[in-house]
């Protein structure tokens, strides 16, 4: 029990984090037992508001790899989600639509490339994320999203000791994926097997990786960008 206590209290400090300088999804402790809240960070690391509709699925495990069932409660971007029982991970994707570069200067605009007259590029982004609650079996076992973060060991890391991940894109290891703290940060590059190294610190945590595609052919977007973040918690 007291191990139990320790591991969620942990994961609890860990999503109550600042928000990451990439544009992805996480969730956050919420106040209430069993449940958690939305975030999603843009520019700068600058929160915005979440958007239910975007949140595409949610998966949530316990410890012996059953499903547990996730109620989403939405009052207007607040986007709050109940596990019905203790979670070793919960995992999510998150598609923040097409945006479109319009043919001169400015912000992207939040529409397909068809829909901007004039326009020639334009990205489709997807977020995908995992955190890990509590460590055991369940923080090595893939998901199957399409794009993922696996941790090596299913132990807590320890500040300052490296710690192996995999990438995988669509199921198979990749190769050349950046991974950092942030999408300005490399910490490291995977190998032709995916394989990463991965220096964590004290505490909370935030692994990022990203992936751009170019896309020929498609009349509403011309880029695929996948995103993921893994959140943890390393002992001292």
């Amino acid at each position: 029990m007291k191990r139990l206590v320790r591991a969620v209290a942990g994961a609890a400090a860990l999503l109550a984090g600042s928000a990451t300088s990439a544009h992805t999804a996480w969730l956050v402790r919420g106040a209430q037992p069993s449940t958690w809240l939305l975030r999603f960070g843009g520019h700068q690391g600058k929160l915005e508001p979440a958007v239910a509709s975007k949140l595409k699925a949610v998966t949530a495990l316990d410890t012996r790899g059953r499903s547990l069932a996730v109620k989403r409660l939405v009052q207007g971007s607040n986007v709050r989600l109940a596990v019905v029982g203790q979670p070793s991970l919960i995992g999510l994707s998150y598609d923040n639509d097409i945006h479109t570069r319009p043919p001169r200067a400015g912000p992207t605009v939040e529409r397909p490339m068809n829909a901007v007259p004039g326009a020639t590029s334009a990205t489709s982004a997807i977020k995908y994320g995992k955190t890990i609650v509590r460590w055991d079996s369940i923080a090595t076992r893939p998901l199957d999203q399409p794009f993922e973060i696996i941790p090596q060991r299913a132990v807590m890391p320890i500040a300052g000791q490296p710690m192996r991940v995999q990438v995988r894109l669509n199921g198979r290891a990749a190769e050349g994926i950046k991974i950092g703290r942030g999408e300005d940060t490399a910490d490291g590059t995977t190998d032709a097997q995916g394989m990463a190294t991965f220096v964590p610190r004290a505490g909370a945590n935030k692994l990022w990786a990203g992936k751009r595609m170019p896309v020929r052919g498609n009349p509403r977007f011309t880029e695929l960008s996948y995103e993921y973040l893994l959140g943890f918690e390393a002992r001292p």
